[in-house]
């Protein structure tokens, strides 16, 4: 619950809760920034033409988010207690921090903190910010789940996906053979990337995981990337089709959606 004795109220400060890892933090807050982001692209000079060509992979670069807070003590002992509480809370590494407690960003650590004294409260009243290092620049929503039941051999079996983030999100792909699901194939419909997974020995009790962000592939704890071959496939933001050969059993997929604001 928010305690207004920590502090004044800030003019347009959020409505919400600061949460780390699902704890909630007694502190109002500003959020200083959150939006910006710095793209992997750079254009070069054309040899002996007009112009330039864009190079780079155009992937996001890790960002930083600042947060202040305004915190105030009955005396010196109270206000050492309540900036020491909340440096602990941000000096941890790989939290969630979420605002509202429903969507979140992946905090990698922290960069640095100001403190500044409210002028004639030494000790007693200053403004605190934070500045986070976001290694994942995205902002994270609800897990979902797409269970497939293969109960005949696949051959192109369709299944769709909806990504309501606005961003592509990586997908992790679980593969529960009924007896034998040796030759799997996956493919995308919207960017005609594919990936197939050609293991003889995934066969049952054995699962077998695709994690395209990691860029992994395990038979339970196996590592199988030898069986690998085509491209870690993700969903692109809104509808996504997908075409699935295989054998009997089932296939779960799992994602995350993410945002980049």
């Amino acid at each position: 619950m928010i305690r207004e004795e920590f502090y004044p109220k800030y003019p347009n400060e959020p409505q919400h809760q600061l949460y780390i890892n699902g704890e909630s933090l007694p502190y109002k807050f500003k959020l200083e920034s959150s939006g910006d982001i710095s793209v992997r692209s750079k254009t070069e000079k054309r040899a002996y033409s007009h112009g330039s060509t864009l190079t780079g992979d155009g992937y996001i670069d890790g960002k930083t988010i600042k947060l202040t807070f305004h915190i105030s003590g009955t005396n010196q002992d109270d206000y050492n207690a309540k900036v020491n509480d909340l440096y602990a809370k941000l000096y941890a590494t790989d939290y969630k921090l979420s605002v509202g407690n429903e969507t979140y960003w992946n905090v990698a650590g922290l960069s640095k903190i100001k403190s500044k004294f409210i002028e004639g409260y030494q000790f007693m009243k200053a403004d605190v910010t934070a500045s986070l290092l976001l290694s994942d620049p995205f902002r994270y929503g609800s897990l979902h789940e797409e269970l497939i039941d293969v109960d005949v051999p696949a051959k192109e079996l369709e299944f769709k996906i909806n990504n309501t983030g606005s961003v592509m999100t990586p997908l992790v792909f679980t593969f529960i053979p009924s007896a034998t699901m040796n030759d799997i194939t996956v493919k995308h419909v919207e960017t005609g990337k594919s990936m197939r997974i050609a293991d003889t020995l995934l066969t049952n009790p054995a699962t077998l995981t695709v994690d395209t962000k990691a860029g992994t592939v395990r038979r339970d704890t196996y590592n199988a990337i030898n069986f690998f071959s085509g491209q870690f496939l993700t969903a692109e933001a809104g509808e996504n089709t997908y075409k699935l050969t295989c054998a009997v059993g089932k296939v779960k997929i799992n994602w995350t959606d993410r945002w980049l604001v």
